[in-house]
Formats: C-alpha cells, sequence, structure tokens
C-alpha cells in the first residue's frame, strides 16, 4: 500500500466520523476538520507526486478522493463561485436554501443592529408540530421583511418564537419549555432559556437575538453558543440545514 493509499484512507475515514458527527458537532471544531481534510489531500497529491504515481491511478484514486473533498467543503466552494461571479449565470443558481438562508441573514443583521429581539428555531428531523398548534399560523415563504417584522417591539406575536421549516415560516408565538439548566449566566433571558430548551429536546437549530445588546446566540443540542459572528452564524445555517429545505 503506497503513502497516498493511507493518507486518502485516513481522508475517507475522517470525513465519515465528521458527517456522523455533525450534527452534534460545535461549529468551530467542524472547521477544523474541514481545513484538515482539506491540508491531507494537497498532501496526498504530493506524496502521489513524488513517489511518481502513474497518471492513470492517480485518476482512479483521485478522482473519487476529489469528490468526497468537494462535498464536504461545498459551502466554502460555492462561496469562491460567487465570489468570482459564477453563480448567477448559467453555471450555477441558489438554491431554496441559498434564498432562505441570505432572507434569515439580512432580517437577523436588521434586527441586531437595532436591538430588536428574536427567537428564530429551524425545525429539522424532529417534528415541532406540538409547538406549532399552541401558536399563530402562517405558513408563508421567508422573506427578511416578515421576519423581522414579527419582532417589531409591541406587537402581538414579538414575545414569542418563530419556526422555519424549509423556505416557509409555518408559525410566530411559539412558546417552547425553558432549560431548568441551573449554570445559565444570570444575565440572558426568557429567549435564551428558551432556545436551550427547545434545542435540549429537538434536533432544532434556534438563533436568538438579544434585546439587550443585539448580540447573536445560537442554541443547538442543548448547547448555547453566545455572541457569534456573522461568519460562524452562516456556517451554522450551512452546516446544520443543508438538505431541509
Amino acid at each position: 500500500m503506497s503513502n497516498f493509499d493511507i493518507i486518502a484512507i485516513n481522508i475517507y475515514l475522517i470525513v465519515l466520523i465528521i458527517n456522523i458527527l455533525k450534527n452534534k458537532t460545535i461549529i468551530q471544531v467542524y472547521r477544523f476538520f474541514k481545513l484538515i481534510i482539506f491540508a491531507m489531500f494537497i498532501f496526498a497529491i504530493a506524496i502521489a507526486i513524488e513517489d511518481n504515481v502513474s497518471y492513470l491511478n492517480l485518476l482512479l484514486k483521485g478522482i473519487p478522493l476529489l469528490l468526497v473533498v468537494g462535498l464536504v467543503l461545498e459551502p466554502e466552494v460555492a462561496a469562491i463561485f460567487k465570489k468570482l461571479g459564477i453563480f448567477g449565470h448559467g453555471l450555477f443558481s441558489e438554491t431554496i436554501e441559498d434564498v432562505t438562508k441570505n432572507e434569515v441573514l439580512k432580517s437577523i443583521e436588521f434586527m441586531s443592529q437595532r436591538n430588536i429581539g428574536a427567537l428564530i428555531t429551524f425545525e429539522k428531523n424532529a417534528s415541532l408540530q406540538e409547538f406549532v398548534q399552541t401558536a399563530y399560523p402562517i405558513k408563508t415563504t421567508l422573506s427578511n421583511e416578515l421576519l423581522s417584522t414579527i419582532f417589531v417591539p409591541e406587537t402581538p406575536l414579538h414575545d414569542g418564537g418563530v419556526i422555519i421549516r424549509g423556505d416557509q415560516i409555518i408559525c410566530a408565538g411559539a412558546y417552547y419549555p425553558p432549560t431548568d439548566r441551573l449554570d445559565i449566566p444570570k444575565q440572558l433571558g426568557s429567549r435564551h432559556r428558551a432556545a436551550i430548551g427547545v434545542s435540549e429536546i429537538s434536533d432544532a437549530l434556534t438563533i436568538v437575538v438579544s434585546e439587550q445588546t443585539g448580540n447573536i446566540s445560537v442554541a443547538l443540542d442543548g448547547y448555547l453558543d453566545l455572541d457569534v459572528d456573522h461568519e460562524t452564524l452562516v456556517n451554522y445555517l450551512e452546516t446544520h440545514l443543508q438538505g431541509k429545505s
């Protein structure tokens, strides 16, 4: 077995592991593994060239490896294509997921800059129908304007949460059981506790905008990532919501 084969097998194993743990891995850890995979792929190609692996052998083993690495790094590759202006010119087009993600990001940025509190939950595999049934039904395509308007202070629905299923806002004014954990910082309010609570009983991803500070937090699998920046928020959406639209 050549050095190239050994590195390739290790890449496949790491890809398999991070896909198994994908929805349970902190985003920073997931991104670190992506960097490791990319570095190992480059190293594998360099080793193959140095060991004079035949072009045919390199193609037969390298193309499947390239496809696997490409799938793992798909969000980053897509971002590069968009910056190069390739998207929208026939080669690639925005998916429903892209449109939904961009609308959500615009809304969150708008609310964060104005300290408008928000609680936005993305339904994944586990159904949130029990919360939908007691909330105000909407069932319409998500848009930046609608999502932002729901959380404007003093409006009837601004205190509850919004549940998003695919590219639709299913309901507003949803209320979740707050976490009963005792290690939550006292400065965190009811929205943060509710976000952790729903993440403890489902695989949903919930975004919280603080009305005190405008800071953005993400709750997933009982874990609350406080004060995330724009890049981290984008990675959360791309990593945990792909294939859910």
